[in-house]
């Protein structure tokens, strides 16, 4: 009785305890960090991650801690697939870092583009990718070896992705010498393993896998094993061990779940289905393919795209359905064209090479310059010893010299000595007469000097007066042309935005007066007949359409509802009108509302035009479903992103639409910048940005 008592003493204890625990929630925006820290990086937990980084975010915690929460989220983000969401999130980043001191500006651009490097890389735009890396890494030489070794193992990552299989094992290799942490480390081993299973090392792949398990097990790391179970997988495969090779699949799709990394649950449905096609069980491949397709079409990546399609076509084709195979390899064909792209990859090798040519230039400058160095020490040594030995000599041939012109100046000084006698009377009777002189010449110098360096001076002062002056009044006629310029170019511009405004304006009342007028008053003639001619109703019905459509475009060319109204206010109620008379679903954001409800009105205006245009193109051209618009206002700029999820286009700065057309000359009007990124089949993302002008 006595011991059972006892147990339920102690189940009461530990139940206490739990709830003490789980009572003890973070209550600053730190403790709220690093709970999201701890739950992403050490539990894999990103769902709870992400939501303890929301806490902490709405803490209003300070500008470097905000940053860095906003990474967290992105990196959580990009393991869970939400690509376009990560991207978002780390392009706001931006601003915010470059209002940071010198110290955590670099370090945090490092760790920001590189990461923005990691989701360009899952999304397939390899280009955009190295670029990205290519900034990290500038900014990480100049805060730390431990993070420029982490970009570069992410550089040999990207290359493993392209197939180039050696040039990413001379990056991992190189990487692996560097004072590494134990998760860059495991990453490493585990690409090398990837390296030699692609270049049939099946010995050396298998020992890199187990290295990299073994740091896995240790430090709890799901995701990790998740790659290492389908490098193991792999092996299987390519050995023909199928029913092991599944087994492997099967376990990172429970674990990849478990962890929320819907990439590595994608990956792994797609090897299943892969495993099924060869065990010719092409129905059960079929299930596969169509779940990994259901997250592709959410989150489209280049390269996981052209898997799926690779595979559904030769499924399809092993069931007799011709059709569905042409079908897809024809997308097999389009993605490979976005995916392979001439151009890109000559602009990724040259990113590279860039890169490795800076690197061995500064080896051969460091050599050249230990080797002038060497010359130097070199050529001073041999003139020291020259110098040397000329001095020995000169030294010795003096003292002979010495000896010589004493024994000639003793006998010489003798004949001198009666000589001076003489001579000294006769010298102090010259020597009085020549001092007298001397006075006469030394008081009529001093009194002509005098009044002459008086005038000297006087002038030496008024040439430098005169000069400052000069200078002066030079520096005053460069400043008076560089404002004349400037104030010529803002007038232009403001002419140019007055005249389209003006024009805007006549057009809208000639249409509004002249054509609507006329409209009005044919439709009353018309009225007066209707009742007489029964047909003429439709074309009366028409007659109003016309009217109404001719007020409307006037309308538009005004920009006085612009004027009148908040202008967040504006864009909501247009995309409501356009949600309502459409299927498409908009999403909308503003950061920073009343700074932009306080953006000069020019500046309203053309951002309204622009957005406009942007959904008309989409509306008429992308075929697409969703649009997401996000307009950002800081201290010295705005910022528009539109995206659209339709079948994007083929982009040329050279001959554009005239939809593009007329944003870009809005965009150079304000001095703008935009960014387009966009390919077939994968939707279109606008970037652009203006520099504030003050209200």
């Amino acid at each position: 009785m006595l011991q059972q008592f006892k147990y339920i003493y102690l189940s009461i204890l530990a139940f206490l305890f739990i709830q003490l625990c789980w009572s003890q929630q973070p209550t600053t925006e730190t403790q709220w960090f690093q709970k999201g820290l701890t739950l992403i990086d050490q539990k894999q937990n990103y769902q709870e991650g992400i939501k303890a980084l929301d806490s902490a975010a709405l803490l209003n915690p300070p500008l470097p801690l905000l940053i860095q929460v906003k990474y967290a989220k992105a990196v959580a983000l990009n393991s869970q697939g939400h690509f376009t969401k990560a991207t978002s999130i780390l392009l706001k980043n931006i601003p915010l870092i470059n209002r940071c001191d010198s110290t955590k500006r670099v370090k945090f651009h490092a760790n920001n583009y590189r990461v923005l490097g990691d989701v360009y890389k899952s999304k397939g735009k390899h280009l955009l990718a190295m670029k990205n890396y290519q900034k990290a890494l500038k900014f990480s030489e100049q805060y730390s070896k431990k993070s420029s070794a982490l970009i570069l193992h992410q550089i040999g990552v990207l290359l493993l992705e392209k197939e180039d299989y050696y040039g990413a094992e001379n990056y991992f290799i190189k990487t692996l010498d560097a004072n590494l942490t134990p998760g860059l480390k495991l990453g490493i081993h585990l690409n090398l393993g990837e390296v030699y299973s692609k270049t049939n090392r099946k010995n050396k792949a298998k020992t890199q896998y187990d290295k990299a398990k073994k740091m896995a097990l240790e430090h709890n790391n799901q995701v990790a094993l998740c790659h290492i179970y389908i490098g193991y997988a792999n092996l299987f495969f390519e050995n023909k061990n199928y029913s092991k090779s599944i087994d492997y699949y099967e376990k990172v799709i429970t674990l990849s779940k478990n962890v929320g990394a819907q990439l590595l649950t994608t990956s792994s449905l797609l090897h299943l289905a892969i495993a099924y096609h060869e065990t010719k069980q092409s129905f059960k491949a079929l299930t596969y393919l169509d779940k990994a397709a259901v997250f592709l079409n959410k989150e489209p990546s280049l390269n996981y795209q052209l898997s799926l399609y690779e595979i559904y076509a030769s499924v399809y084709e092993n069931v007799g359905n011709y059709e569905s195979s042409i079908y897809y390899l024809k997308k097999v064909a389009t993605v490979k064209d976005s995916l392979f792209n001439t151009e890109k990859n000559k602009q990724f090798e040259e990113l590279k090479i860039a890169y490795e040519t800076k690197k061995k230039q500064q080896e051969i400058t460091l050599l050249k310059l230990q080797r002038k160095k060497n010359e130097l020490e070199l050529s001073q040594k041999e003139k020291a010893l020259k110098t040397l030995n000329l001095e020995k000599e000169l030294e010795a041939s003096q003292h002979q010299n010495t000896i010589l012109q004493l024994q000639k100046d003793r006998s010489e000084n003798k004949n001198k000595i009666v000589i001076l006698k003489k001579s000294r009377e006769l010298a102090k009777t010259e020597a009085s007469k020549s001092q007298q002189l001397k006075n006469a010449y030394l008081i009529g110098f001093i009194v002509f000097s005098i009044p002459l360096s008086v005038l000297l001076f006087v002038y030496y002062q008024k040439l430098k007066t005169q000069k400052a002056l000069a200078k002066k009044q030079e520096e005053l006629n460069v400043k008076q042309i560089l404002n004349l310029k400037k104030e010529q170019e803002l007038k232009n511009i403001k002419a140019s935005v007055e005249g389209q405004e003006k024009e805007r304006k006549r057009i809208a009342q000639e249409l509004h007066d002249a054509v609507g007028g006329s409209l009005a008053g044919i439709k009353l003639q018309l009225d007066h007949l209707s009742s007489k001619e029964p047909r003429l109703s439709s074309i009366i019905s028409h007659l109003d359409e016309t009217y109404n459509q001719v007020r409307h475009i006037s309308h538009d060319l005004l920009s006085k509802k612009i004027a009148d109204k908040e202008f967040t206010q504006l864009i909501k109620n247009h995309i409501e009108k356009i949600v309502t008379s459409t299927h498409l679903k908009i999403e909308m954001s503003f950061f920073d509302e009343t700074l932009i409800n306080k953006t000069n009105n020019t500046i309203q205006t053309h951002l309204f035009k622009i957005l406009q245009e942007l959904i008309n193109n989409t509306i008429k051209h992308a075929n697409a479903s969703t649009i997401e618009i996000q307009l950002n206002a800081h201290t010295d700029m705005i910022n528009l992103l539109f995206e659209d999820n339709g079948k994007g286009f083929v982009y040329n700065e050279k001959v554009e639409g005239i939809g593009l057309k007329n944003i870009n000359e809005r965009i150079t009007t304000l001095n703008g910048t935009l960014i387009v990124d966009t390919s077939p089949n994968h939707g279109a993302l606008i970037n652009i940005t203006l520099p504030l002008i003050p209200q």
